[in-house]
């Protein structure tokens, strides 16, 4: 019978416990609903300042032509041309790249564009002169501003070109 008795007591003393409370994720829950929030906010506001700025010219796709981007770039060139920041070399080698992309030609070649026919000749010179500046190690001929205004005129014709096409 004793052991009726220790059990007993033992079990009023049990009765007395009580259980601590469940754990409250509330706090936990909000904090992390914010941060997500906070995260998703940061990487929206990125990719809209990212994200390239449309232009009239190309209504269609919402953004900056290839011939117009290559006209802001031909500035540039022209002005580090004429200071004398890069070679006569460097700037037939960006000249030419400019021009290639700007039209969107596979490959800068002798040959002129068709929209551009009735500057064969010009579009000639200027390639020969572009070839023998980034192939020959030292030549005596030279870039002139003319070359870089009639490139500028391309890039324009171009941009017209393709804005009439879509």
């Amino acid at each position: 019978m004793d052991d009726a008795r220790d059990h007993s007591q033992i079990l009023n003393r049990l009765a007395d416990i009580e259980l601590p409370a469940p754990p409250d994720w509330q706090p936990l829950l909000i904090t992390s609903g914010i941060i997500t929030a906070c995260l998703l906010a940061i990487v929206t506001w990125l990719y809209i300042r990212r994200r390239k700025t449309p232009h009239a010219d190309n209504k269609v796709t919402g953004y900056a032509s290839p011939a117009l981007t290559a006209q802001i770039k031909l500035q540039q060139l022209i002005n580090n041309w004429q200071s004398h920041a890069i070679s006569e070399r460097e700037a037939a080698y960006q000249l030419t790249t400019l021009l290639r992309l700007g039209m969107n030609l596979p490959q800068f070649t002798p040959d002129c564009p068709a929209h551009l026919a009735s500057e064969q000749q010009a579009w000639h010179e200027t390639a020969m002169i572009c070839t023998s500046l980034r192939y020959q190690k030292t030549s005596t001929i030279r870039l002139s501003l003319e070359i870089f205004q009639r490139a500028e005129q391309w890039l324009i014709k171009t941009s017209q070109h393709h804005g009439q096409r879509i």
